[in-house]
């Protein structure tokens, strides 16, 4: 597409930036923002579509080489950005990404490998810490995230940019019901559910938790994380088939969710698989 330089701060072209501090794009929006060069870069790597993107004039020069891709290309003078994007901003790009239709876990879920590991996510509000989760569920070989009610929007503009880019990688399943979801994938693919467990929670509820390092997996495995605060929901507890907890000293409860994580990941993505 030819460059298209923008002589108006009203033009309407440029209303999927404008005040993108105080305004994220929601899912009924079909839009979500790339903020900065590597972020922009990743989207137009993947398999996402590009609506358009912004770039300051000042600093054209460093995207000499995306000047031609086949979307708009918004060139805006530097002294207008700020006044558009509502704070000052030096990262000279930004991308506006097209949302893809939301995954269904009955009609979209493709076959498991026996070594797998999901990831599902239920309550967790900081967009930072989906962010993080993400980028962690990437690095690791994750490929498909579950979302239940009460979590961040992964592709918000604070959790795109911490998890580097990585959601755009990842197959992220919305969830209504975690709990009829995790029946569904257990029987459908035998998949082991693993909820995640505070040591104060652990000591709240009947059932027994195991520490992290006595557990042997024998196929694909569920992680199941909840909000910091109040964990998991009994309901999700005791539909899960074990309770994992990562033992803590000097009289620490629990770790951030996103450190939990990546422990939690690190153990599962990286141990052996047993037969059973």
């Amino acid at each position: 597409m030819p460059r298209i330089e923008i002589t108006s701060i009203d033009d309407p072209r440029l209303e999927p930036y404008r005040e993108i501090r105080s305004k994220n794009w929601t899912v009924q929006s079909g839009i979500f923002i790339a903020e900065g060069q590597s972020l922009v870069r990743e989207l137009l790597a993947s398999d996402f579509g590009c609506q358009s993107l912004l770039i300051d004039r000042k600093y054209q020069h460093q995207f000499t080489d995306l000047l031609d891709t086949p979307t708009d290309v918004l060139v805006v003078d530097h002294a207008c950005i700020a006044e558009i994007v509502g704070f000052k901003f030096h990262r000279g790009i930004l991308g506006c990404g097209r949302r893809k239709p939301a995954l269904n876990i009955r009609s979209d879920w493709k076959d498991l490998v026996q070594g797998e590991t999901i990831v599902a996510l239920l309550g967790i509000q900081d967009p930072e810490n989906i962010g993080g989760i993400l980028r962690t569920c990437a690095g690791l070989g994750v490929q498909r995230v579950i979302l239940g009610p009460g979590c961040a929007d992964p592709f918000s503009r604070r959790a795109l940019r911490v998890s580097m880019g990585n959601a755009l990688k990842l197959e992220i399943f919305p969830s209504r019901n975690l709990v009829d979801d995790i029946a569904f994938l257990r029987q459908r693919d035998q998949v082991a559910s693993y909820a995640a467990t505070p040591q104060l929670q652990a000591a709240e509820i009947e059932r027994g938790t195991l520490p992290l390092e006595q557990i042997q997996r024998s196929g694909p495995a569920m992680i199941l994380l909840g909000n910091e605060r109040d964990g998991l929901p009994p309901p999700v507890l005791q539909s899960c088939d074990h309770l994992v907890r990562i033992d803590m000293e000097n009289g620490v409860d629990s770790l951030n969710v996103g450190v939990a994580a990546g422990i939690l990941l690190h153990y599962f993505c990286r141990t052996s698989i047993h037969s059973d």
